[in-house]
Parts: C-alpha cells; sequence; structure tokens
C-alpha cells in the first residue's frame, strides 16, 4: 500500500469510523478471538448487566432462527414452542393441566413421566400428532410443545390438485377442447396447488390458536409467566421475541 496515497472526504470519513470500530473491539476483547462464558460475564457486569440477565441472554441467542408466519410454498406442517412459567408444576397441578388440554385439543392423548419432566401425547395416524412436555427446574417451569400434521399437509396438497386436472379434463371434453387440455392442465394444476395452501394455511392458523391456548391455559395453572403472551415457532424458523424483562420463548424445528 502507497503511503503517499490520497484519499478523498468520503473515503476519510469511512477509514476513520472503521478504525474507531477496530479499536473499540480490541479496547473490549483485546487480541482474542472471542470470549469465554465467565469473562462475558465480567463484560457485562462492567457495564451494568446482571449474570442472569446475560445467561438468559446466552441461551436465547443459540436458540435456532424460526420463520415466523405461514410458508404459503411449502406449506408449513409443523409448530413449536418453548416456554417457561415461575413455580413449579406439581403432580396436582400436573392432572388439571391435562384437564385443560384435553378440552382445547378435544382429544384424549397419552400421559406420562419421564424423570422430572410430565409428558403429555397425542398420535393421531390420519392427523398427524401433538406433544408437551413441561419440566420443572429452580422454581421455574420449562412447557415445552410441539404439533406436526404431514400427512394432512399430503393430503391437501394431492387432493385439490388431482380433483381440479381431473374435473378440468371432464370440463374440457364436454366442449370439445381435448386436443388442447395437455397445454393448459400445468394452469389447472397450479390452480388446485393455490386451494392445498388455502386450506393448509387454515389449519395451520387453527392449531397456532390451539397451541396459544394451551400455553395459557398452563399459564393460569403454573402462575406468572416469564413471557408476556406465547411466541409460535414455525418448522424452519421462531417469533420474535417481546421486549420484556418478564418474558422468554423458544421455538426449533
Amino acid at each position: 500500500m502507497s503511503v503517499n496515497r490520497q484519499f478523498s472526504k468520503t473515503e476519510i470519513s469511512k477509514i476513520l469510523s472503521k478504525a474507531s470500530e477496530i479499536q473499540a473491539q480490541k479496547d473490549l476483547y483485546g487480541s482474542q478471538e472471542g470470549l469465554s462464558t465467565q469473562e462475558l460475564i465480567e463484560l457485562a457486569k462492567e457495564v451494568g448487566i446482571d449474570k442472569n440477565s446475560l445467561l438468559e441472554a446466552i441461551e436465547r441467542h443459540q436458540e435456532p432462527v424460526q420463520e415466523k408466519e405461514f410458508n404459503w410454498l411449502t406449506g408449513t406442517s409443523k409448530l413449536l414452542e418453548s416456554h417457561t412459567f415461575t413455580g413449579e408444576i406439581t403432580d396436582n397441578t400436573w392432572e388439571e393441566i391435562v384437564r385443560e388440554i384435553r378440552k382445547v385439543t378435544a382429544g384424549i392423548g397419552h400421559v406420562s413421566k419421564v424423570g422430572s419432566a410430565f409428558e403429555w401425547e397425542q398420535r393421531r395416524r390420519e392427523l398427524g400428532y401433538k406433544h408437551i412436555s413441561l419440566t420443572p427446574e429452580n422454581g421455574k417451569t420449562t412447557v415445552q410443545m410441539v404439533s406436526h400434521w404431514s400427512r394432512i399437509k399430503v393430503m391437501a396438497t394431492a387432493f385439490p390438485i388431482l380433483g381440479t386436472l381431473i374435473l378440468f379434463i371432464l370440463f374440457s371434453k364436454s366442449l370439445g377442447y381435448e386436443p388442447n387440455v395437455g397445454v393448459l392442465l400445468p394452469f389447472a394444476g397450479l390452480f388446485g396447488f393455490g386451494i392445498s395452501r388455502v386450506i393448509l394455511k387454515s389449519y395451520f392458523n387453527k392449531q397456532k390458536n390451539q397451541l396459544k391456548q394451551i400455553f395459557q391455559s398452563i399459564g393460569k395453572k403454573l402462575g406468572k409467566s416469564t413471557v408476556s403472551e406465547p411466541q409460535i415457532s414455525l418448522e424452519n424458523g421462531f417469533e420474535e421475541l417481546k421486549d420484556d424483562t418478564d418474558s422468554k420463548t423458544r421455538i426449533r424445528e
């Protein structure tokens, strides 16, 4: 690099800004490529951030990023949410929660206990499955729920497309357009695909609302939640965290 090179005012501004950023990083991190958890805790302490808040931020940072809305192209067929409440679940509370879950889902599921975690699972061969897990720890209860309906996705995609194609062929034959049917079939298939996605979107909204009702019911039984409202995550992605000191929501694939 030539030491006699001339820089424009715009270049000077950008270079000095970048140099300031580099210097700030050096002052903050030194020559290290990164920081350990303990070093990060000490660094946060210097700027007034307590240890628990930092650890929670680290936990959230490590969570996978999920889609936030229904995917019209792929047809979302899975919802996953993790939600933490204050207060530990007990056997008596669990019985009440199971009744609420059955009321919302209008179905009976298999109840079990794995270690300290309370499990509820509902499998319907033609529809899919739902699984809810409540794990008490350190005065809190982490609730995770997954709802999956891949079979419905297959049926909701295949039947409208096939039905539209068949109806289109029959209609074309009745009008005497049979020689041109092959050219127009892709458009009929596309129309059927659109219908399938409308059906899946409606079912997705139903499952999303059901998920929200379940978490609200659980929250009433366990006590104050660490999130301001349930947050829904999708199969490829989590809804944005609310800016609330009493909130924490997680979602994963």
